[in-house]
Parts: structure tokens; C-alpha cells; sequence
């Protein structure tokens, strides 16, 4: 491995004062490394697309010790009979997201879990990943290519077929696309692949080339990778593990990679850098999360998050800052330990149907983007009231001067809420919108996935679903079923206020699905529904055994909906979401599989109510 990189190591040592003064130290070491392969997705023709199922590596319950005791101790603190409140989300003060344009991602495949990413260009162009495939989109032409393995993408690496982990970015500064993956789960087999594409068009030539996971030589490798992009660079993270143990307990460190990108999309020589050893303290800072920008990239600094992540109850943030470029004589890393105002936790395992439940992990930022002097960051967490899975919202101030920590917990009186990610929504200086999106579960609630909308200042919005659950999850053996790693969000950046989210939902047939959907925080235009015409619809067989058909007329084209809806008025699926052509229209459905009573089917346009109608299922 040491035959293709030139390694300079420099040792760094600073006071820095925020709330407290620390040592901090890290070490930075300079690479180079050259193109390995070019790669053209439309080319691939054979795609055998192997898959060993497994929980993940490695995973299994007796691994678990180190993080179930700590969830253990914090279920024994937080009981429902808990007297100890936390500060509630104000709901309804904000507009809810507006659910335009939706679709099933890349299907399921034997891998455990989805772990969901996806990016999507200023010309329509959508990647979306999960473990272990890749899928391309071209809205424009409201076309989805067949899913290629990750397998056969980095297949002309030559290396084993251990990929794992992968996550996708887009950069509208130089309209092109970022991959990344993970390969070989020891010291001896473990890379980080990077690919660039060449073009706009992610379906033609990418660049491609391997980083050592081992990048030491010291019996380590590289697990749970993060990206974000500058003006000039790319920055990943990821953790370093010791062979033959649990993520939890076999955790060493975390690195940042720099990485000069224009290099990557050219084809050159990367010119690279490691920042590792990060210690506060004299222990090693966890799971860095790279905060991406807001409205568009910006550096040359960079941002990093993390927490306490295993902590029952904590309020300690850390912010990292490289402040220049790898080669800049100015440049410099400043760490800053920073207080919230309020306490995230360690995530409880969340309930669901079937007598199974979903993995949470650990607190861990999963999330965060930089815009308007503020960062806005999400993680796992608990509502210590009701003792759910959680969501930690937490908005950083005063980047630039003072920085502060304002946390909010964002959670529901029936569902429990898990891997969220969260991206700008936005449109000005004075606008600090944003939309986080993430997956919920219950007992009695097939898991599915939504997003609410925040205002930046505390407020919140009611849930706006993405995707209902069709079944619980019962992909392995034993009740506790992986959830995910992490899902994907990311603005559209040339059209402000529209954020795309890949998530999670739970099949038909018990396994992990992936749903992908654009939100915006205004209507579109063209959507405005007239609301003084005349609307002719007709619903058949009533009563119906299997499929249902509606007939209805619109006066022009529009974005319509269908929903579905108990006599209670519970949604029970999301059927249809599409723009649909003027005139007369017929849409159906197979309504086999529900329950005999009666149900309540809502057209929607331009998410105006436009009409109902009641059916008997026999």
C-alpha cells in the first residue's frame, strides 16, 4: 500500500477558549494518489450483484453490550412515570413542506440496512444509493435507470466485493457528482473509493480511485464514511476500528480527509491530506459530522460536528474548524467545546408492529448544514417524557463570534422518530428555514418516513408524510431489525426552498424500502387549483373486493394526489402523486389486502382539497 503515496506527518498543538480551555492535538499527513480506473455506468452490461446479508460490520447482539448498557441505564432514568420534562416542539406555528413529485428508490436487495443517500443536479439529474447499489434518474425525461451494484461500478478496482456504506453528493459549483463507498472490513482489505463523473451526466465517464482505510499501517480500518464539498476541496470523515471488534468498543479515531476536488473531476493525481489523532482533552473526538452549506458550498474553512454520542444526558457540541486550504500558509484547525441549552440523550430502541423493534445506535450528528452565521444540525435522541425515539434539532449561533448552542426535541405522542437528516430550505439572509426529514415507526404504525419544516427560531410544523409503511420490518433473524445508518436530503440549489429526501419504509413483504420525494415550502407554479369549478368524479365497484377505479375530471393539467383515509380520518396510504393531463382521467387501485369497513379516497391538486368519496371494502 505505501508504494503509491508519499506520507508527510506534522504534529499540531493549540489552546483554544470557548467555554472552557483544553489541549487540543492532531497530526496531518500529505498523500498523493492516482486515477485507478475509468468507469462509465451506461457501459455496464454484466451485473452479477452479490449480496452476503449480515447485520453489518460486524454486528450482532452480544456486540451490543457497551451501548444497551447505557440505553439500559437511560430507560431505567427515563420511565414513563418520569417527572423530568423537556422543552416541547411548537407545532403548527410553521407551514408544513409541500410533497410535489415522489417515487419508490432502489429496491431491496438482501442488504441490512438501506443506509440512504441521494443527490440531485441543477439539470434534473438524481443519484440515489443505498447498501449496496446505485440508481440513476433523469426527471427531465421521467426516466429511471435499472439499479447498477456497487459491486459492478467499482468492479475495475479489483477489489473484494465488500462494499458498503456508499454516499452520493453534487456539486452545483462545478456540476458534477461525488461517490463514495467503503471496501473490506480489516486492516488488510479496507479502501475508501472515491469516484468524480466527468460531466453533468452521472450515466457517462466517472474517475475513480481508492484511498487505504489502513492509512497508517497500525491494524486499523475505516468504517461509517461523511462527505461535504468547499469551493476548491472535499473533506471526508470516517472512523477507525481495530480488527475482530464492535464498532463501540473497537472505535480508535476519527479522520478528515482534504482533498483537492478539481483534481478528481480532471482525472490528475489527487493531491490529498489526514487529519487524525484529533484529541480534546487527550481523548479522540467521534464520529466528526462534515456541516455542509446552506444555499451553496463556501470555504475555504470547513465545519465539523460531533457530540457525546454513547452519553445518557449530555450538552456538550464540538466544533471543528480547518480554516484554509491543504497547502495555504494561514491554514489551521480550531476546536471549540460549546454548551446547549438543552440536553440530548441516547436514543431507546423504537416499537414497531410484529413484536420487533428498530436499532437507533447511538446520538450521533447525522446531519448538519452551515448558512446565515448559524449551523443547523439533527441527531438520534429520547423524549424523556414519553421515552420514544427522538429527534435532536440543534441550531449553533454566532458562528463568527460567539457560538451558542440552542437545542430543540422533536417528537410525537404516538410515533417514534429515528435517522434524520436535515438541509436549508431558505430563500434569503434573513431566512432560516429549513426541512428535516426522517423515518417514524409505532406498535400499531407501519414504519414509513416524512419531513417537518423549522423556521431556524424553535417552531416547527405538523408532519407532512412521504411514505406510509405498508408492514412492519422483519428482515433478520431475532426482534431488533436494523433501521438504518442514515438517509439523504439535499436542497435543489437552483431552486430555492425545494429540498429532495431518500428515506425509509417498511414493504409489504417485511423488508427495508426506500422512497424518494421533493418538498418545498411554497407551491409551485402552475399548482394553484381554481377552486370555483365544476368537478365530476365517480368511484366503482361500491362496494368493491378488490380493485377500485375513480373517474374524475379536471379542467386543466395539474399535480394531483390520492390519499386514503380511515373513518377516523388516519391516513392509511399515500397512493398516487403525479401530474395528470386535462380533461378525463381514471385512476384505480387493488384495495385486496384491506380490512372490511368502510374508507374515505381524497383527491388532491396542487395540495388543495378538491373532493372525496366514501367506499365499502367487503
Amino acid at each position: 500500500m505505501n508504494n503509491h503515496f508519499l506520507s508527510i506527518t506534522i504534529v499540531f498543538f493549540f489552546i483554544v477558549n470557548f467555554d472552557i480551555t483544553a489541549q487540543v492535538n492532531f497530526k496531518k499527513s500529505l498523500f498523493n494518489f492516482p486515477v485507478k480506473a475509468i468507469v462509465s455506468p451506461r457501459s455496464i452490461e454484466t451485473d452479477w450483484n452479490p449480496v452476503l446479508q449480515n447485520l453489518e460490520m460486524p454486528l450482532v447482539e452480544s456486540d451490543m453490550i457497551e451501548l444497551n448498557n447505557v440505553k439500559e441505564i437511560a430507560n431505567k432514568k427515563y420511565s414513563a412515570n418520569n417527572t423530568n420534562t423537556i422543552k416541547e416542539d411548537n407545532r403548527a406555528f410553521v407551514d408544513g413542506p409541500i410533497l410535489h413529485r415522489n417515487f419508490i428508490g432502489n429496491g431491496f436487495n438482501g442488504s441490512v440496512p438501506n443506509d440512504n443517500d441521494m443527490a440531485i443536479s441543477n439539470g434534473n439529474k438524481l443519484i440515489s444509493v443505498i447498501n449496496t447499489t446505485i440508481r440513476f434518474y433523469d426527471l427531465d425525461l421521467d426516466t429511471a435507470y435499472t439499479a447498477i451494484s456497487l459491486f459492478a461500478f467499482c468492479n475495475a478496482l479489483g477489489l473484494p466485493n465488500e462494499h458498503f456504506d456508499p454516499k452520493v453528493i453534487y456539486d452545483p459549483e462545478a456540476d458534477r457528482f461525488i461517490m463514495a463507498c467503503l471496501n473490506g472490513f480489516t486492516d488488510s482489505t479496507s479502501s475508501y473509493i472515491l469516484g468524480f463523473s466527468q460531466t453533468n451526466d452521472p450515466l457517462m465517464n466517472w474517475n475513480f480511485y481508492t484511498l487505504p482505510g489502513n492509512p497508517f499501517n497500525d491494524s486499523l480500518w475505516t468504517d461509517f464514511p461523511m462527505m461535504s464539498i468547499s469551493h476548491e476541496e472535499l473533506f471526508l470523515t470516517g472512523n477507525l476500528l481495530r480488527n475482530d471488534e464492535p464498532w463501540q468498543t473497537g472505535f480508535a479515531e476519527t479522520f478528515i480527509w482534504q482533498i483537492n476536488k478539481w483534481d478528481g473531476y480532471d482525472g490528475d493525481t489527487l493531491s490529498t491530506g489526514i487529519f487524525h489523532d484529533i484529541n480534546f482533552n487527550n481523548k479522540p473526538i467521534r464520529n466528526l459530522c462534515p456541516v455542509k452549506g446552506g444555499s451553496s458550498p463556501y470555504g475555504p474553512n470547513q465545519y465539523f460536528l460531533s457530540n457525546k454520542n454513547f452519553s445518557v444526558s449530555c450538552d456538550s457540541v464540538f466544533l471543528v474548524e480547518i480554516t484554509d486550504t491543504l497547502n495555504a500558509p494561514s491554514f489551521n484547525i480550531d476546536i471549540a467545546l460549546i454548551h446547549s441549552n438543552l440536553n440530548y440523550h441516547v436514543p431507546p430502541e423504537a416499537l414497531q408492529g410484529g413484536g420487533q423493534t428498530f436499532a437507533t445506535n447511538d446520538g450521533r450528528i447525522l446531519g448538519a448544514f452551515f448558512q446565515n452565521d448559524k449551523i443547523q444540525f439533527v441527531s438520534n435522541s429520547r423524549d424523556t417524557v414519553l421515552n420514544k425515539a427522538a429527534i435532536f434539532h440543534g441550531i449553533m449561533n454566532s458562528i463568527f463570534s460567539n457560538p451558542s448552542v440552542n437545542g430543540n426535541t422533536i417528537s410525537n405522542d404516538t410515533l417514534e422518530y429515528g435517522y434524520a437528516n436535515i438541509s436549508y430550505a431558505g430563500v434569503n439572509s434573513t431566512d432560516n428555514t429549513s426541512i428535516i426529514g426522517f423515518d417514524f415507526t409505532a406498535v400499531n404504525v407501519f414504519a414509513g418516513c416524512a419531513a417537518i419544516r423549522s423556521n431556524g427560531s424553535g417552531d416547527y410544523s405538523t408532519l407532512t408524510v412521504l411514505r406510509s409503511g405498508d408492514n412492519y420490518v422483519n428482515s433478520l433473524a431475532g426482534a431488533s431489525e436494523r433501521w438504518g445508518d442514515y438517509s439523504g436530503s439535499q436542497l435543489k440549489y437552483n431552486q430555492p426552498g425545494v429540498v429532495w429526501c431518500a428515506l425509509t419504509y417498511g414493504a409489504s413483504n417485511k423488508r427495508h424500502a426506500t422512497w424518494i420525494g421533493e418538498y418545498s415550502t411554497q407551491q409551485f407554479a402552475g399548482e394553484k387549483i381554481i377552486s370555483d369549478f365544476s368537478f365530476e368524479s365517480t368511484v366503482y365497484p361500491n362496494p368493491a373486493s378488490d380493485i377500485i377505479t375513480y373517474e374524475f375530471k379536471i379542467p386543466n393539467e395539474m399535480q394531483v394526489s390520492f390519499e386514503l383515509f380511515d373513518l377516523n380520518g388516519k391516513l392509511v396510504q399515500q397512493l398516487f402523486k403525479e401530474r395528470v393531463k386535462k380533461g378525463n382521467n381514471k385512476f384505480s387501485f387493488d384495495a385486496a389486502f384491506l380490512s372490511s369497513g368502510e374508507y374515505i379516497l381524497v383527491l388532491k391538486g396542487g395540495g388543495n382539497f378538491l373532493c372525496s368519496s366514501k367506499f365499502i371494502k367487503d
